[in-house]
């Protein structure tokens, strides 16, 4: 049974991706303000979600669950970390049938009278932790409570774990919130344990170190070790990824892998035969969990076991970080200028191995035009919003058993073109792969992106679609892109895939060059971070810091050679 790609559920995941960005975006504005500390005087101001690097942990005590959050003030100065407001989502069926369970605040801190006790603001300095929780009972206390599953719980970590959560039994009791991490309560038969400290055990990648706006990537999955195998071995593998924004917003999702061999669902386009041994996909969430120019940072979990004191344990990533970078910043030449509309197409580079998808950076502008310009929304319908097509090296459209395809059906909404104001320059992220446009041979191709606006004055503006008979084309503009498909390159030297046998930084970086070469990026900067956590006592670190730093700065540039 397959998955609903990215782009088909992307409608309603933007829609929810928007919410979240709107709720954070309040509890920005709150926390603009300062608070005064009671005894000194001192006005400090709230934590921003920028300040703050949060986390959380999961119990499962006795009868009681407990979520909790650990906030660490990653910025220069002191500040005052607010109380979260939380959302619970339970299972949309149960609700049906059952009232949803409240909230309870500070419940368990409050005077006989039921009113609230008064406590000192935290206070926050570089580096120092406070912590909230939120638990609720996982029996129901009497026949007439019906539990709810919880899937989905918004908090200072928007958390969306169904296979985590136990099920609520009774109000959600959340705290104030407290000094230092959180400790779990004893048992009541042995001590509290710390948890013991586990290594990275996957190496989490991406295919470039740099991405636009709205390009869609998935992240690769591999383990550090193959020898020492997976914990969860054979079985379809239960993870979940972190992800923090550029301006703090944090979430925690399960994500299913893209296509494994033991897996019942898949993504559209994936490798239905991946598994631990060969490395595997996971979606990184882009246009859907999460948005923003700037620095997302990424880590892998799976749950392997539960501690002495009920903390479900994790096994984990490195943490990776990726660039998002504005498409509006892309310099453009407006290729096909007629009547004061054009359009660009910039490719990342102009060759590309066999089987690598080619994104298409797009850009088109109504600069001149001196009728009112309408168009389809690419938003909300991508498909119809643009037409692309790859053509040989003869000019010939390339026919089906040319080209392979992760194209997924498009029926649109159906919503009335919107307007291009003059001067406005829309970007649209695309690859040849969803689009059903990726040559399957080696050769030289060209991308032809077409865009077909409007004349306003044939027809009124609304939300639906016009009559056929209302629409006239204002102009159809064109933009091209040639590239290179190369043909799979020979397998490298045994000794390429031995970091133990680079020694210095003159070998080092004359080897990685080599293999850069031969080599599609992703799987050199792989190496390099295996290398970095296989830490051999023969490999010199600067060395892969050099050689990786000059793959990441040829990287910088829209066209790139190999």
């Amino acid at each position: 049974m397959s998955r609903w790609g990215p782009l088909r559920c992307g409608i309603i995941a933007r829609f929810l991706a928007l919410f979240c960005v709107a709720a954070f975006t309040l509890r920005a504005k709150v926390q603009s303000q300062e608070v005064m500390i009671r005894g000194t005087g001192q006005m400090v101001p709230v934590c921003k979600l920028a300040d703050l690097d949060s986390n959380v942990s999961f119990f499962s005590a006795d009868t009681n669950f407990i979520v909790a959050f650990n906030l660490k003030n990653i910025s220069e100065s002191p500040c005052v970390p607010q109380p979260s407001v939380a959302f619970p989502q339970f299972d949309q069926e149960q609700v049906r049938e059952a009232k949803p369970f409240g909230l309870c605040t500070d419940c368990e801190d409050r005077l006989p009278n039921g009113q609230y006790r008064v406590h000192d603001r935290v206070v926050l300095n570089p580096s120092e932790i406070a912590h909230q929780t939120y638990r609720w009972k996982t029996v129901a206390p009497a026949e007439t409570v019906k539990c709810l599953q919880l899937r989905a719980l918004f908090t200072p970590v928007l958390v969306v774990a169904p296979t985590l959560f136990k099920q609520v039994c009774s109000e959600i009791a959340v705290s104030r919130t407290y000094a230092d991490a959180f400790v779990p309560p004893a048992s009541k038969d042995e001590p509290h344990t710390d948890e013991a400290q586990r290594g990275e055990l996957f190496v989490l990648s991406s295919r470039k170190p740099r991405y636009y706006q709205d390009e869609m990537f998935t992240l690769h999955v591999g383990l550090v070790n193959s020898v020492a195998g997976s914990p969860s071995g054979e079985e379809c593998p239960t993870l979940f990824l972190r992800e923090r924004s550029p301006d703090g917003a944090t979430r925690f999702d399960e994500v299913p892998p893209s296509g494994f061999k033991t897996c019942k669902s898949f993504s559209l386009g994936a490798d239905r035969n991946a598994d631990w041994q060969s490395g595997f996909e996971v979606d990184s969430g882009v246009r859907s969990r999460w948005t923003g120019i700037g620095e997302h940072s990424f880590e892998l979990f799976q749950p392997v076991d539960c501690s002495r004191d009920g903390k479900i344990q994790f096994v984990r990533s490195n943490k990776l970080t990726v660039q998002i970078d504005d498409p509006a910043l892309i310099p453009r030449k407006l290729q096909g200028k007629v009547k004061g509309v054009g359009a660009d197409v910039t490719l990342d580079k102009d060759a590309y191995q066999l089987g690598e998808d080619v994104p298409l950076h797009i850009a088109i502008e109504n600069f001149d035009a001196p009728v009112p310009i309408y168009a389809i929304d690419p938003v909300w319908d991508p498909y119809p919003a643009i037409g692309i097509e790859v053509r040989d090296a003869t000019g010939r459209l390339l026919r089906e058993n040319e080209r392979s395809s992760n194209e997924m059906l498009w029926m649109g909404h159906g919503r009335g073109p919107v307007r291009y104001p003059a001067g406005k320059v829309v970007t649209i992220e695309r690859t040849l792969a969803s689009q059903g446009w990726l040559p399957n041979r080696p050769g030289v191709y060209t991308v032809v992106v077409t865009w077909c606006p409007l004349d306003r004055t044939h027809f009124e503006p609304g939300p639906e679609l016009p009559r056929k008979d209302d629409i006239k084309v204002y102009a159809a503009v064109q933009a091209t892109a040639t590239f290179r498909n190369l043909a799979e390159p020979s397998p490298p030297p045994t000794r390429s895939l031995n970091c133990c046998l680079i020694s210095g930084q003159a070998e080092g970086y004359r080897f990685v060059r080599r293999i850069a070469n031969d080599k599609r990026i992703s799987s050199v900067l792989d190496f390099l971070t295996r290398c970095r956590l296989e830490r051999s006592r023969t490999v010199e670190l600067d060395t892969f810091r050099l050689a990786d730093d000059s793959l990441r700065t040829s990287l910088r540039s829209p066209q790139r050679r190999l």
